[in-house]
């Protein structure tokens, strides 16, 4: 019976990388086994979380044209628990060259409240953590109705110290006038 459990749960995960799927397993009892069955088997999941690192040479909290990406920057995904704020997973990633990363997180936090966040620029010249943009929640459960694996999270990122002469110009462009 222990090859039965193992070619299933095996099964379980294939349908769930090919679709959703929920896979019940009952455990066997023997005569002299009166416990109850199990309770039924969740196939695993796990959740792609996408996102980009940048420098925002405007000071103004949201890219621009002249918006840069910040590689090598350490990306931190947290969850915890609603109530007491428990750290219930923590991940760790990298930004590659284009700013762009990717993490793989384990299990369905649907009680859970989870973001990507980030401390400290790898980049001299655009060191200060934005107010705004340092944080991105993410929902990393399907019981929710957002279909598929993957989450692509808003962007994050870092300012400049002074702001750069092409922003008033780049910013009349969009209709932002008074920088």
């Amino acid at each position: 019976m222990a090859n039965y459990a193992a070619v299933l749960a095996l099964f379980c995960t294939i349908l769930s990388i090919v679709g959703p799927a929920t896979c019940r397993a009952t455990t066997a009892t023997s005569p002299n086994n009166s416990s109850p069955p199990s309770a039924p088997l969740t196939a695993s999941e796990s959740f792609v979380i996408k996102g980009k690192v940048y420098c925002d040479p405007c000071r103004i909290q949201f890219p621009t044209k002249i918006s840069y990406p910040v590689p090598n920057t350490k990306v931190v995904l947290r969850c915890r628990q609603r109530e007491s704020g428990t750290e219930t997973t923590k991940v760790e990633g990298k930004s590659d060259a284009k700013g762009m990363y990717s993490i793989t997180a384990t299990g369905d936090h649907e009680e859970e409240i989870c973001d990507v966040r980030i401390t400290e620029s790898p980049d001299s010249k655009c060191p200060e953590v934005m107010d705004d943009e340092s944080i991105a929640r993410v929902s990393l459960t399907d019981k929710n109705g957002v279909r598929g694996k993957t989450r692509v999270v808003n962007p994050i990122g870092f300012m400049v110290k002074e702001i750069d002469p092409r922003c008033k110009e780049i910013l009349a462009e969009i209709g932002i006038m008074g920088i």
